[in-house]
């Protein structure tokens, strides 16, 4: 009790050395509880400005957004309207100044406003129509944008431009004009800005707010404000670097007028104009002044009542302890206290403090009790932590190790306090402890993996976390490892991943590649020759197709497995394709003769029946053979030797092998070569269309056409389409093939049409050009541009062109009919399309493949397919025509059994266009003379 005394008088002591009025201390009390209030106001008002200002930006960003679109549709309509003119007659027989009149006037009376330009290269020179001049002028104006046009064949929508006499803005919408499938003409629509800024003006945003509209280069192309005085020229810094950056954001930006606007920017992807929203500062940040300047109104209100407050209450509370302040005083000296004075509740409220004062010192004594504890049991959790913890002193000593590290080492905790890091770490050195010692002083040390050796001779990867700290004087480098076993195991699944096919667990391409350097390398060759199997399964699609892909991984999944059971240990078999494997085999040169028994047994293996559950699937399998150093020293030749010979063992009738020849690269070469021939055909227009006539067998009239492509380049060997035709559906030259023939025929039967010549026109399409997304679409554009009757257009498509995807094949054939187009499945017989979906086909014809008629005389099997696929289209109803008849046996059979139309060297070869027309006359003549003999 003398000690909470004297303590008592020393606090005091100190309270009468520093005098502090009551009065005061509520003061700073009222400030204290105040102060966090206006700093939260603070807060949310300044909170409420920044969502108020994403909230502006947002919404302009949106506005900004949907006036792109406002602008992307003026200019796109202006676009259009130019493009529906520029397959008008008038530009397509080389009347520009009619064109541009009657284009004038279709924009007029759309409600826009802008002149039509038309332009042209000639010698690498820009040439535009003048209609001042009434002829093309040299003129520099957009040909930029022109050339573009010419070079790409695609509608292109310029930059801004200045007409440099009149001084006037316009932005320029190109669209092509294609004259026998080339760019002839680019004509455009010079849309004047002033139109774009009245856009802009249309939207009705705010007086202050500033709208504006800049091109690709960032040049001013419309503005709401002065556009007279900024249109051309180039936008702020600001904005146009945060254009490059993103096409849509927000930015602080300063206006010419030197305002501070807040800006919202979006650039349209399909004309590259970016519009913008500029909202001035001022407006954002005036209602926030206004707000703060009442919050701090009130504020100051209700912080002068409280000190009124405080100073009235201090008052009172001043007079009651300065009634306590002689019996404190006596309490701190220790000297006896007269209460026999102080007859009031304050007295007994002092004792009561004394006792308090009492408590609070026994507080103290457990709050350092408290802290004992703590750190015990801080000494609990480092020992009984699942990580190693270490204190290494500099010369590398083992200070402290808990409990973990003697569990995970395998030693002891005398032992490793005995022990240097360097008997565990076996990477380590004194030399390179130091340096990392004294480094960490002054540097944080990244974290960095080892390898810690366990008393048994084992050892396990750590990530080591190390820290320098100063203690009492002592600096001590704390160590935390920890254990990275799994994560390594992960990573090294990673490796496994890369390097190997997951579903099936083989080898990948990049595994293969690597064994095969490896195993081709002078340092490593070990063998004197080995070989590659190129292994393709044949026909798998379907079985995708009609089982699903889940059915599919587990054929392709029991192939492996088979061809896996044939490998040695020494061989590696890859996974490199969908349904594509490599076998690399090693063996002593033996003319090849351990590679094609390991075909015809991988073959064999294929070619067994796979039964999952009640489906049973059976498939083959094409192998090329390359052998080495035979046929090459490097793994891309190899590979590329095998797929090769694969290839040809395909194209020899598929469930074989072969070994790589020479021949197979001229043969590529071959393809290479007529790939550029059919490129410079379609370039230079060396293509010409002959046709065969389909003649209705029972009145012998010529009911259409079929028109067929020929290569007349002059160039020697001359190609025929059994030549040319896989070439281009191989090197990707079928689509545009497919097109010009199509477009060319439409274009015929036009002419026929106007001579009076009535003629259904057949044209064939690929599967390839068929299965594109835009063959719709470019359907459409045909018919517009050759202005063909759809009726009189038949569109002949082979069976497997069909059921490669038969959703989709039918609703595009769905569309065809409702165009009016006639659909013929060509080839009928030959394909592996089932009867049981047919009927759900919307087609006309069946064509009946030439294979079948062409051995009628001979082939009691080929007659009864006929016969089927005659009652067949009797039953659905649908028109059937014989290709391939030769023989006047041949016409008999087929008419007696009810086949409407053929054709057929019997009738006629394909033949150019002036001869058919000819055929075709001499035909009706002779049909018209039978006739009257008959009646």
């Amino acid at each position: 009790m003398q000690g909470y005394t004297i303590k008592l008088t020393n606090i005091f002591g100190t309270l009468f050395r520093h005098h502090y009025p009551v009065a005061n201390l509520l003061r700073i009390l009222v400030v204290a509880c105040w102060l966090p209030g206006m700093i939260g106001l603070g807060i949310v008002v300044f909170a409420d400005y920044r969502e108020e200002r994403q909230r502006l930006l947002n919404d302009n960003m949106q506005r900004a957004r949907a006036l792109g679109h406002a602008i992307d549709g003026h200019i796109l309509r202006a676009q259009s309207l130019v493009q529906s003119f520029a397959i008008a007659d008038e530009i397509l027989s080389g009347d520009v100044k009619n064109f541009s009149k009657r284009a004038s006037r279709a924009i007029a009376g759309a409600g826009l406003r802008g002149h039509i330009l038309v332009y042209r290269f000639e010698n690498g020179r820009s040439l535009l129509y003048s209609s001042k001049d009434d002829r093309f002028v040299a003129e520099s104006i957009d040909s930029a944008a022109a050339r573009l046009v010419f070079e790409r064949g695609t509608s292109v929508i310029s930059d801004l431009t200045i007409d440099p006499d009149s001084g006037h803005a316009f932005v320029n919408a190109h669209v092509p004009v294609i004259l026998h499938g080339k760019v002839t003409y680019s004509a455009a629509i010079a849309i004047p800005t002033t139109e774009l800024t009245a856009e802009l003006l249309a939207q009705g945003l705010p007086v202050g707010w500033l709208v504006g509209l800049t091109d690709r280069k960032g040049i001013i192309a419309g503005r709401s404000r002065d556009s007279d005085k900024h249109v051309g020229r180039p936008a702020s810094p600001q904005l146009r670097a945060a254009v490059l950056k993103s096409d849509v954001g927000t930015l602080e930006t300063i206006t010419r007028e030197g305002i501070a606007n807040l800006t919202a920017f979006s650039r349209s992807p399909r004309t590259g104009y970016t519009t913008s929203i500029g909202v001035p500062q001022a407006e954002l940040i005036g209602p926030l002044r206004m707000k703060l300047a009442s919050l701090i109104s009130t504020f100051a209100l209700v912080f002068g009542l409280a000190l009124l407050l405080a100073r009235y209450m201090s008052k009172r509370i001043a007079n009651s302890v300065q009634a306590l302040i002689k019996p404190a005083i006596a309490l701190g000296q220790g000297t006896p206290i007269a209460f026999d004075r102080l007859h009031l509740a304050e007295a007994n409220e002092v004792a009561a403090a004394i006792g308090r004062a009492a408590e609070l010192l026994t507080q103290r004594d457990r709050a350092l009790r408290a802290q004992q504890e703590a750190l015990q049991q801080f000494h609990f959790f480092t020992e009984n932590a699942n990580d190693i913890l270490l204190v290494l002193e500099e010369a590398g000593q083992i200070r402290y190790a808990n409990r973990m590290a003697s569990r995970r080492l395998g030693y002891g905790n005398a032992e490793l306090l005995g022990m240097e890091i360097f008997q565990i770490d076996k990477a380590a050195t004194p030399k390179l402890f130091g340096r990392l010692f004294e480094y960490s002083r002054s540097n944080q040390i990244t974290p960095f993996e080892r390898e810690y050796t366990c008393n048994d001779g084992s050892v396990f990867p750590v990530e080591i976390n190390a820290t320098v700290l100063e203690h009492s004087g002592e600096w001590l480098m704390y160590v935390a490892p920890r254990d990275i076993s799994e994560r390594v195991q992960a990573e090294q699944a990673v490796r496994w991943a890369a390097t190997h096919d997951a579903m099936t667990g083989l080898a990948n391409r990049a595994c293969l590649r690597e064994c095969l350097l490896t195993l081709l390398s002078a340092e490593h060759c070990i063998l004197d020759s080995g070989a590659l199997l190129y292994i393709d399964l044949d026909r798998f699609k379907p079985v995708n197709d009609v089982y699903g892909h889940e059915v599919g991984d587990r054929v392709l999944l029991e192939v492996s497995q088979r061809i896996q059971a044939l490998m040695r240990q020494t061989d590696l078999l890859a996974r490199v394709g969908g349904d594509e494997f490599i076998a690399l085999l090693g063996y002593r040169d033996d003319g090849g003769r351990h590679a094609a028994d390991t075909a015809r047994s991988l073959i064999d293996a294929v070619s067994a029946p796979i039964k999952l559950g009640k489906i049973e699937v059976k498939l083959s399998a094409s192998i090329g053979i390359s052998r080495f150093p035979e046929h090459g020293d490097s793994a891309d030749v190899l590979i590329h030797a095998a797929d090769l010979a694969m290839l040809q063992a395909k194209h020899d009738g598929r469930n074989g092998y072969g070994f790589y020849a020479p021949e197979m690269d001229k043969q590529a070469q071959f393809a290479i070569q007529v790939e550029r021939r059919l490129q410079q055909a379609l370039d230079h227009g060396a293509l010409a269309l002959h046709f065969q006539p389909i003649v209705n067998l029972e009145s012998g009239a010529v009911d259409g056409v079929e028109a067929l492509v020929r290569l007349e380049d002059g160039i020697e060997p001359q190609l025929g389409p059994a030549a040319f035709i896989p070439v281009a559906e191989m090197c990707g030259l079928i689509a545009p093939l497919g097109e010009w023939v199509a477009l060319e025929a439409c274009r015929q039967q036009g002419r026929w049409r106007d001579a009076g010549v009535h003629l259904q026109v057949s044209v064939n399409v690929s599967a390839l050009q068929f299965q594109r997304a835009d063959f719709m679409p470019q359907i459409r554009k045909l018919i517009a541009v050759s202005g063909i009757n759809p009726h009189w257009l038949v569109v002949e498509l082979t069976e497997t062109a069909v059921m490669e995807n038969m959703a989709e094949a039918v609703q595009i054939l769905s569309e065809l009919k409702k165009i009016g187009i006639r659909i013929a499945l060509d080839d009928f017989g030959t394909g592996y399309s089932s009867l049981s979906v047919l009927p759900n086909l919307p087609i006309d014809k069946l064509k009946i493949d030439q294979s079948f008629v062409r051995r009628i005389d001979t082939d009691h099997a080929s007659r009864a397919v006929i016969d089927a696929v005659i009652a067949l289209a009797n039953s659905l109803e649908l028109e059937l025509v014989a290709e391939g008849i030769e023989t006047e046996s041949a016409l008999r059979y087929l008419r007696e059994r009810g086949c409407q139309l053929g054709q057929g060297y019997y009738f006629s070869r394909p033949l150019p266009q002036v001869a058919l027309e000819e055929w075709v006359e001499k035909r009706n003549a002779q049909v018209a003379d039978d006739n009257r003999c008959s009646s």
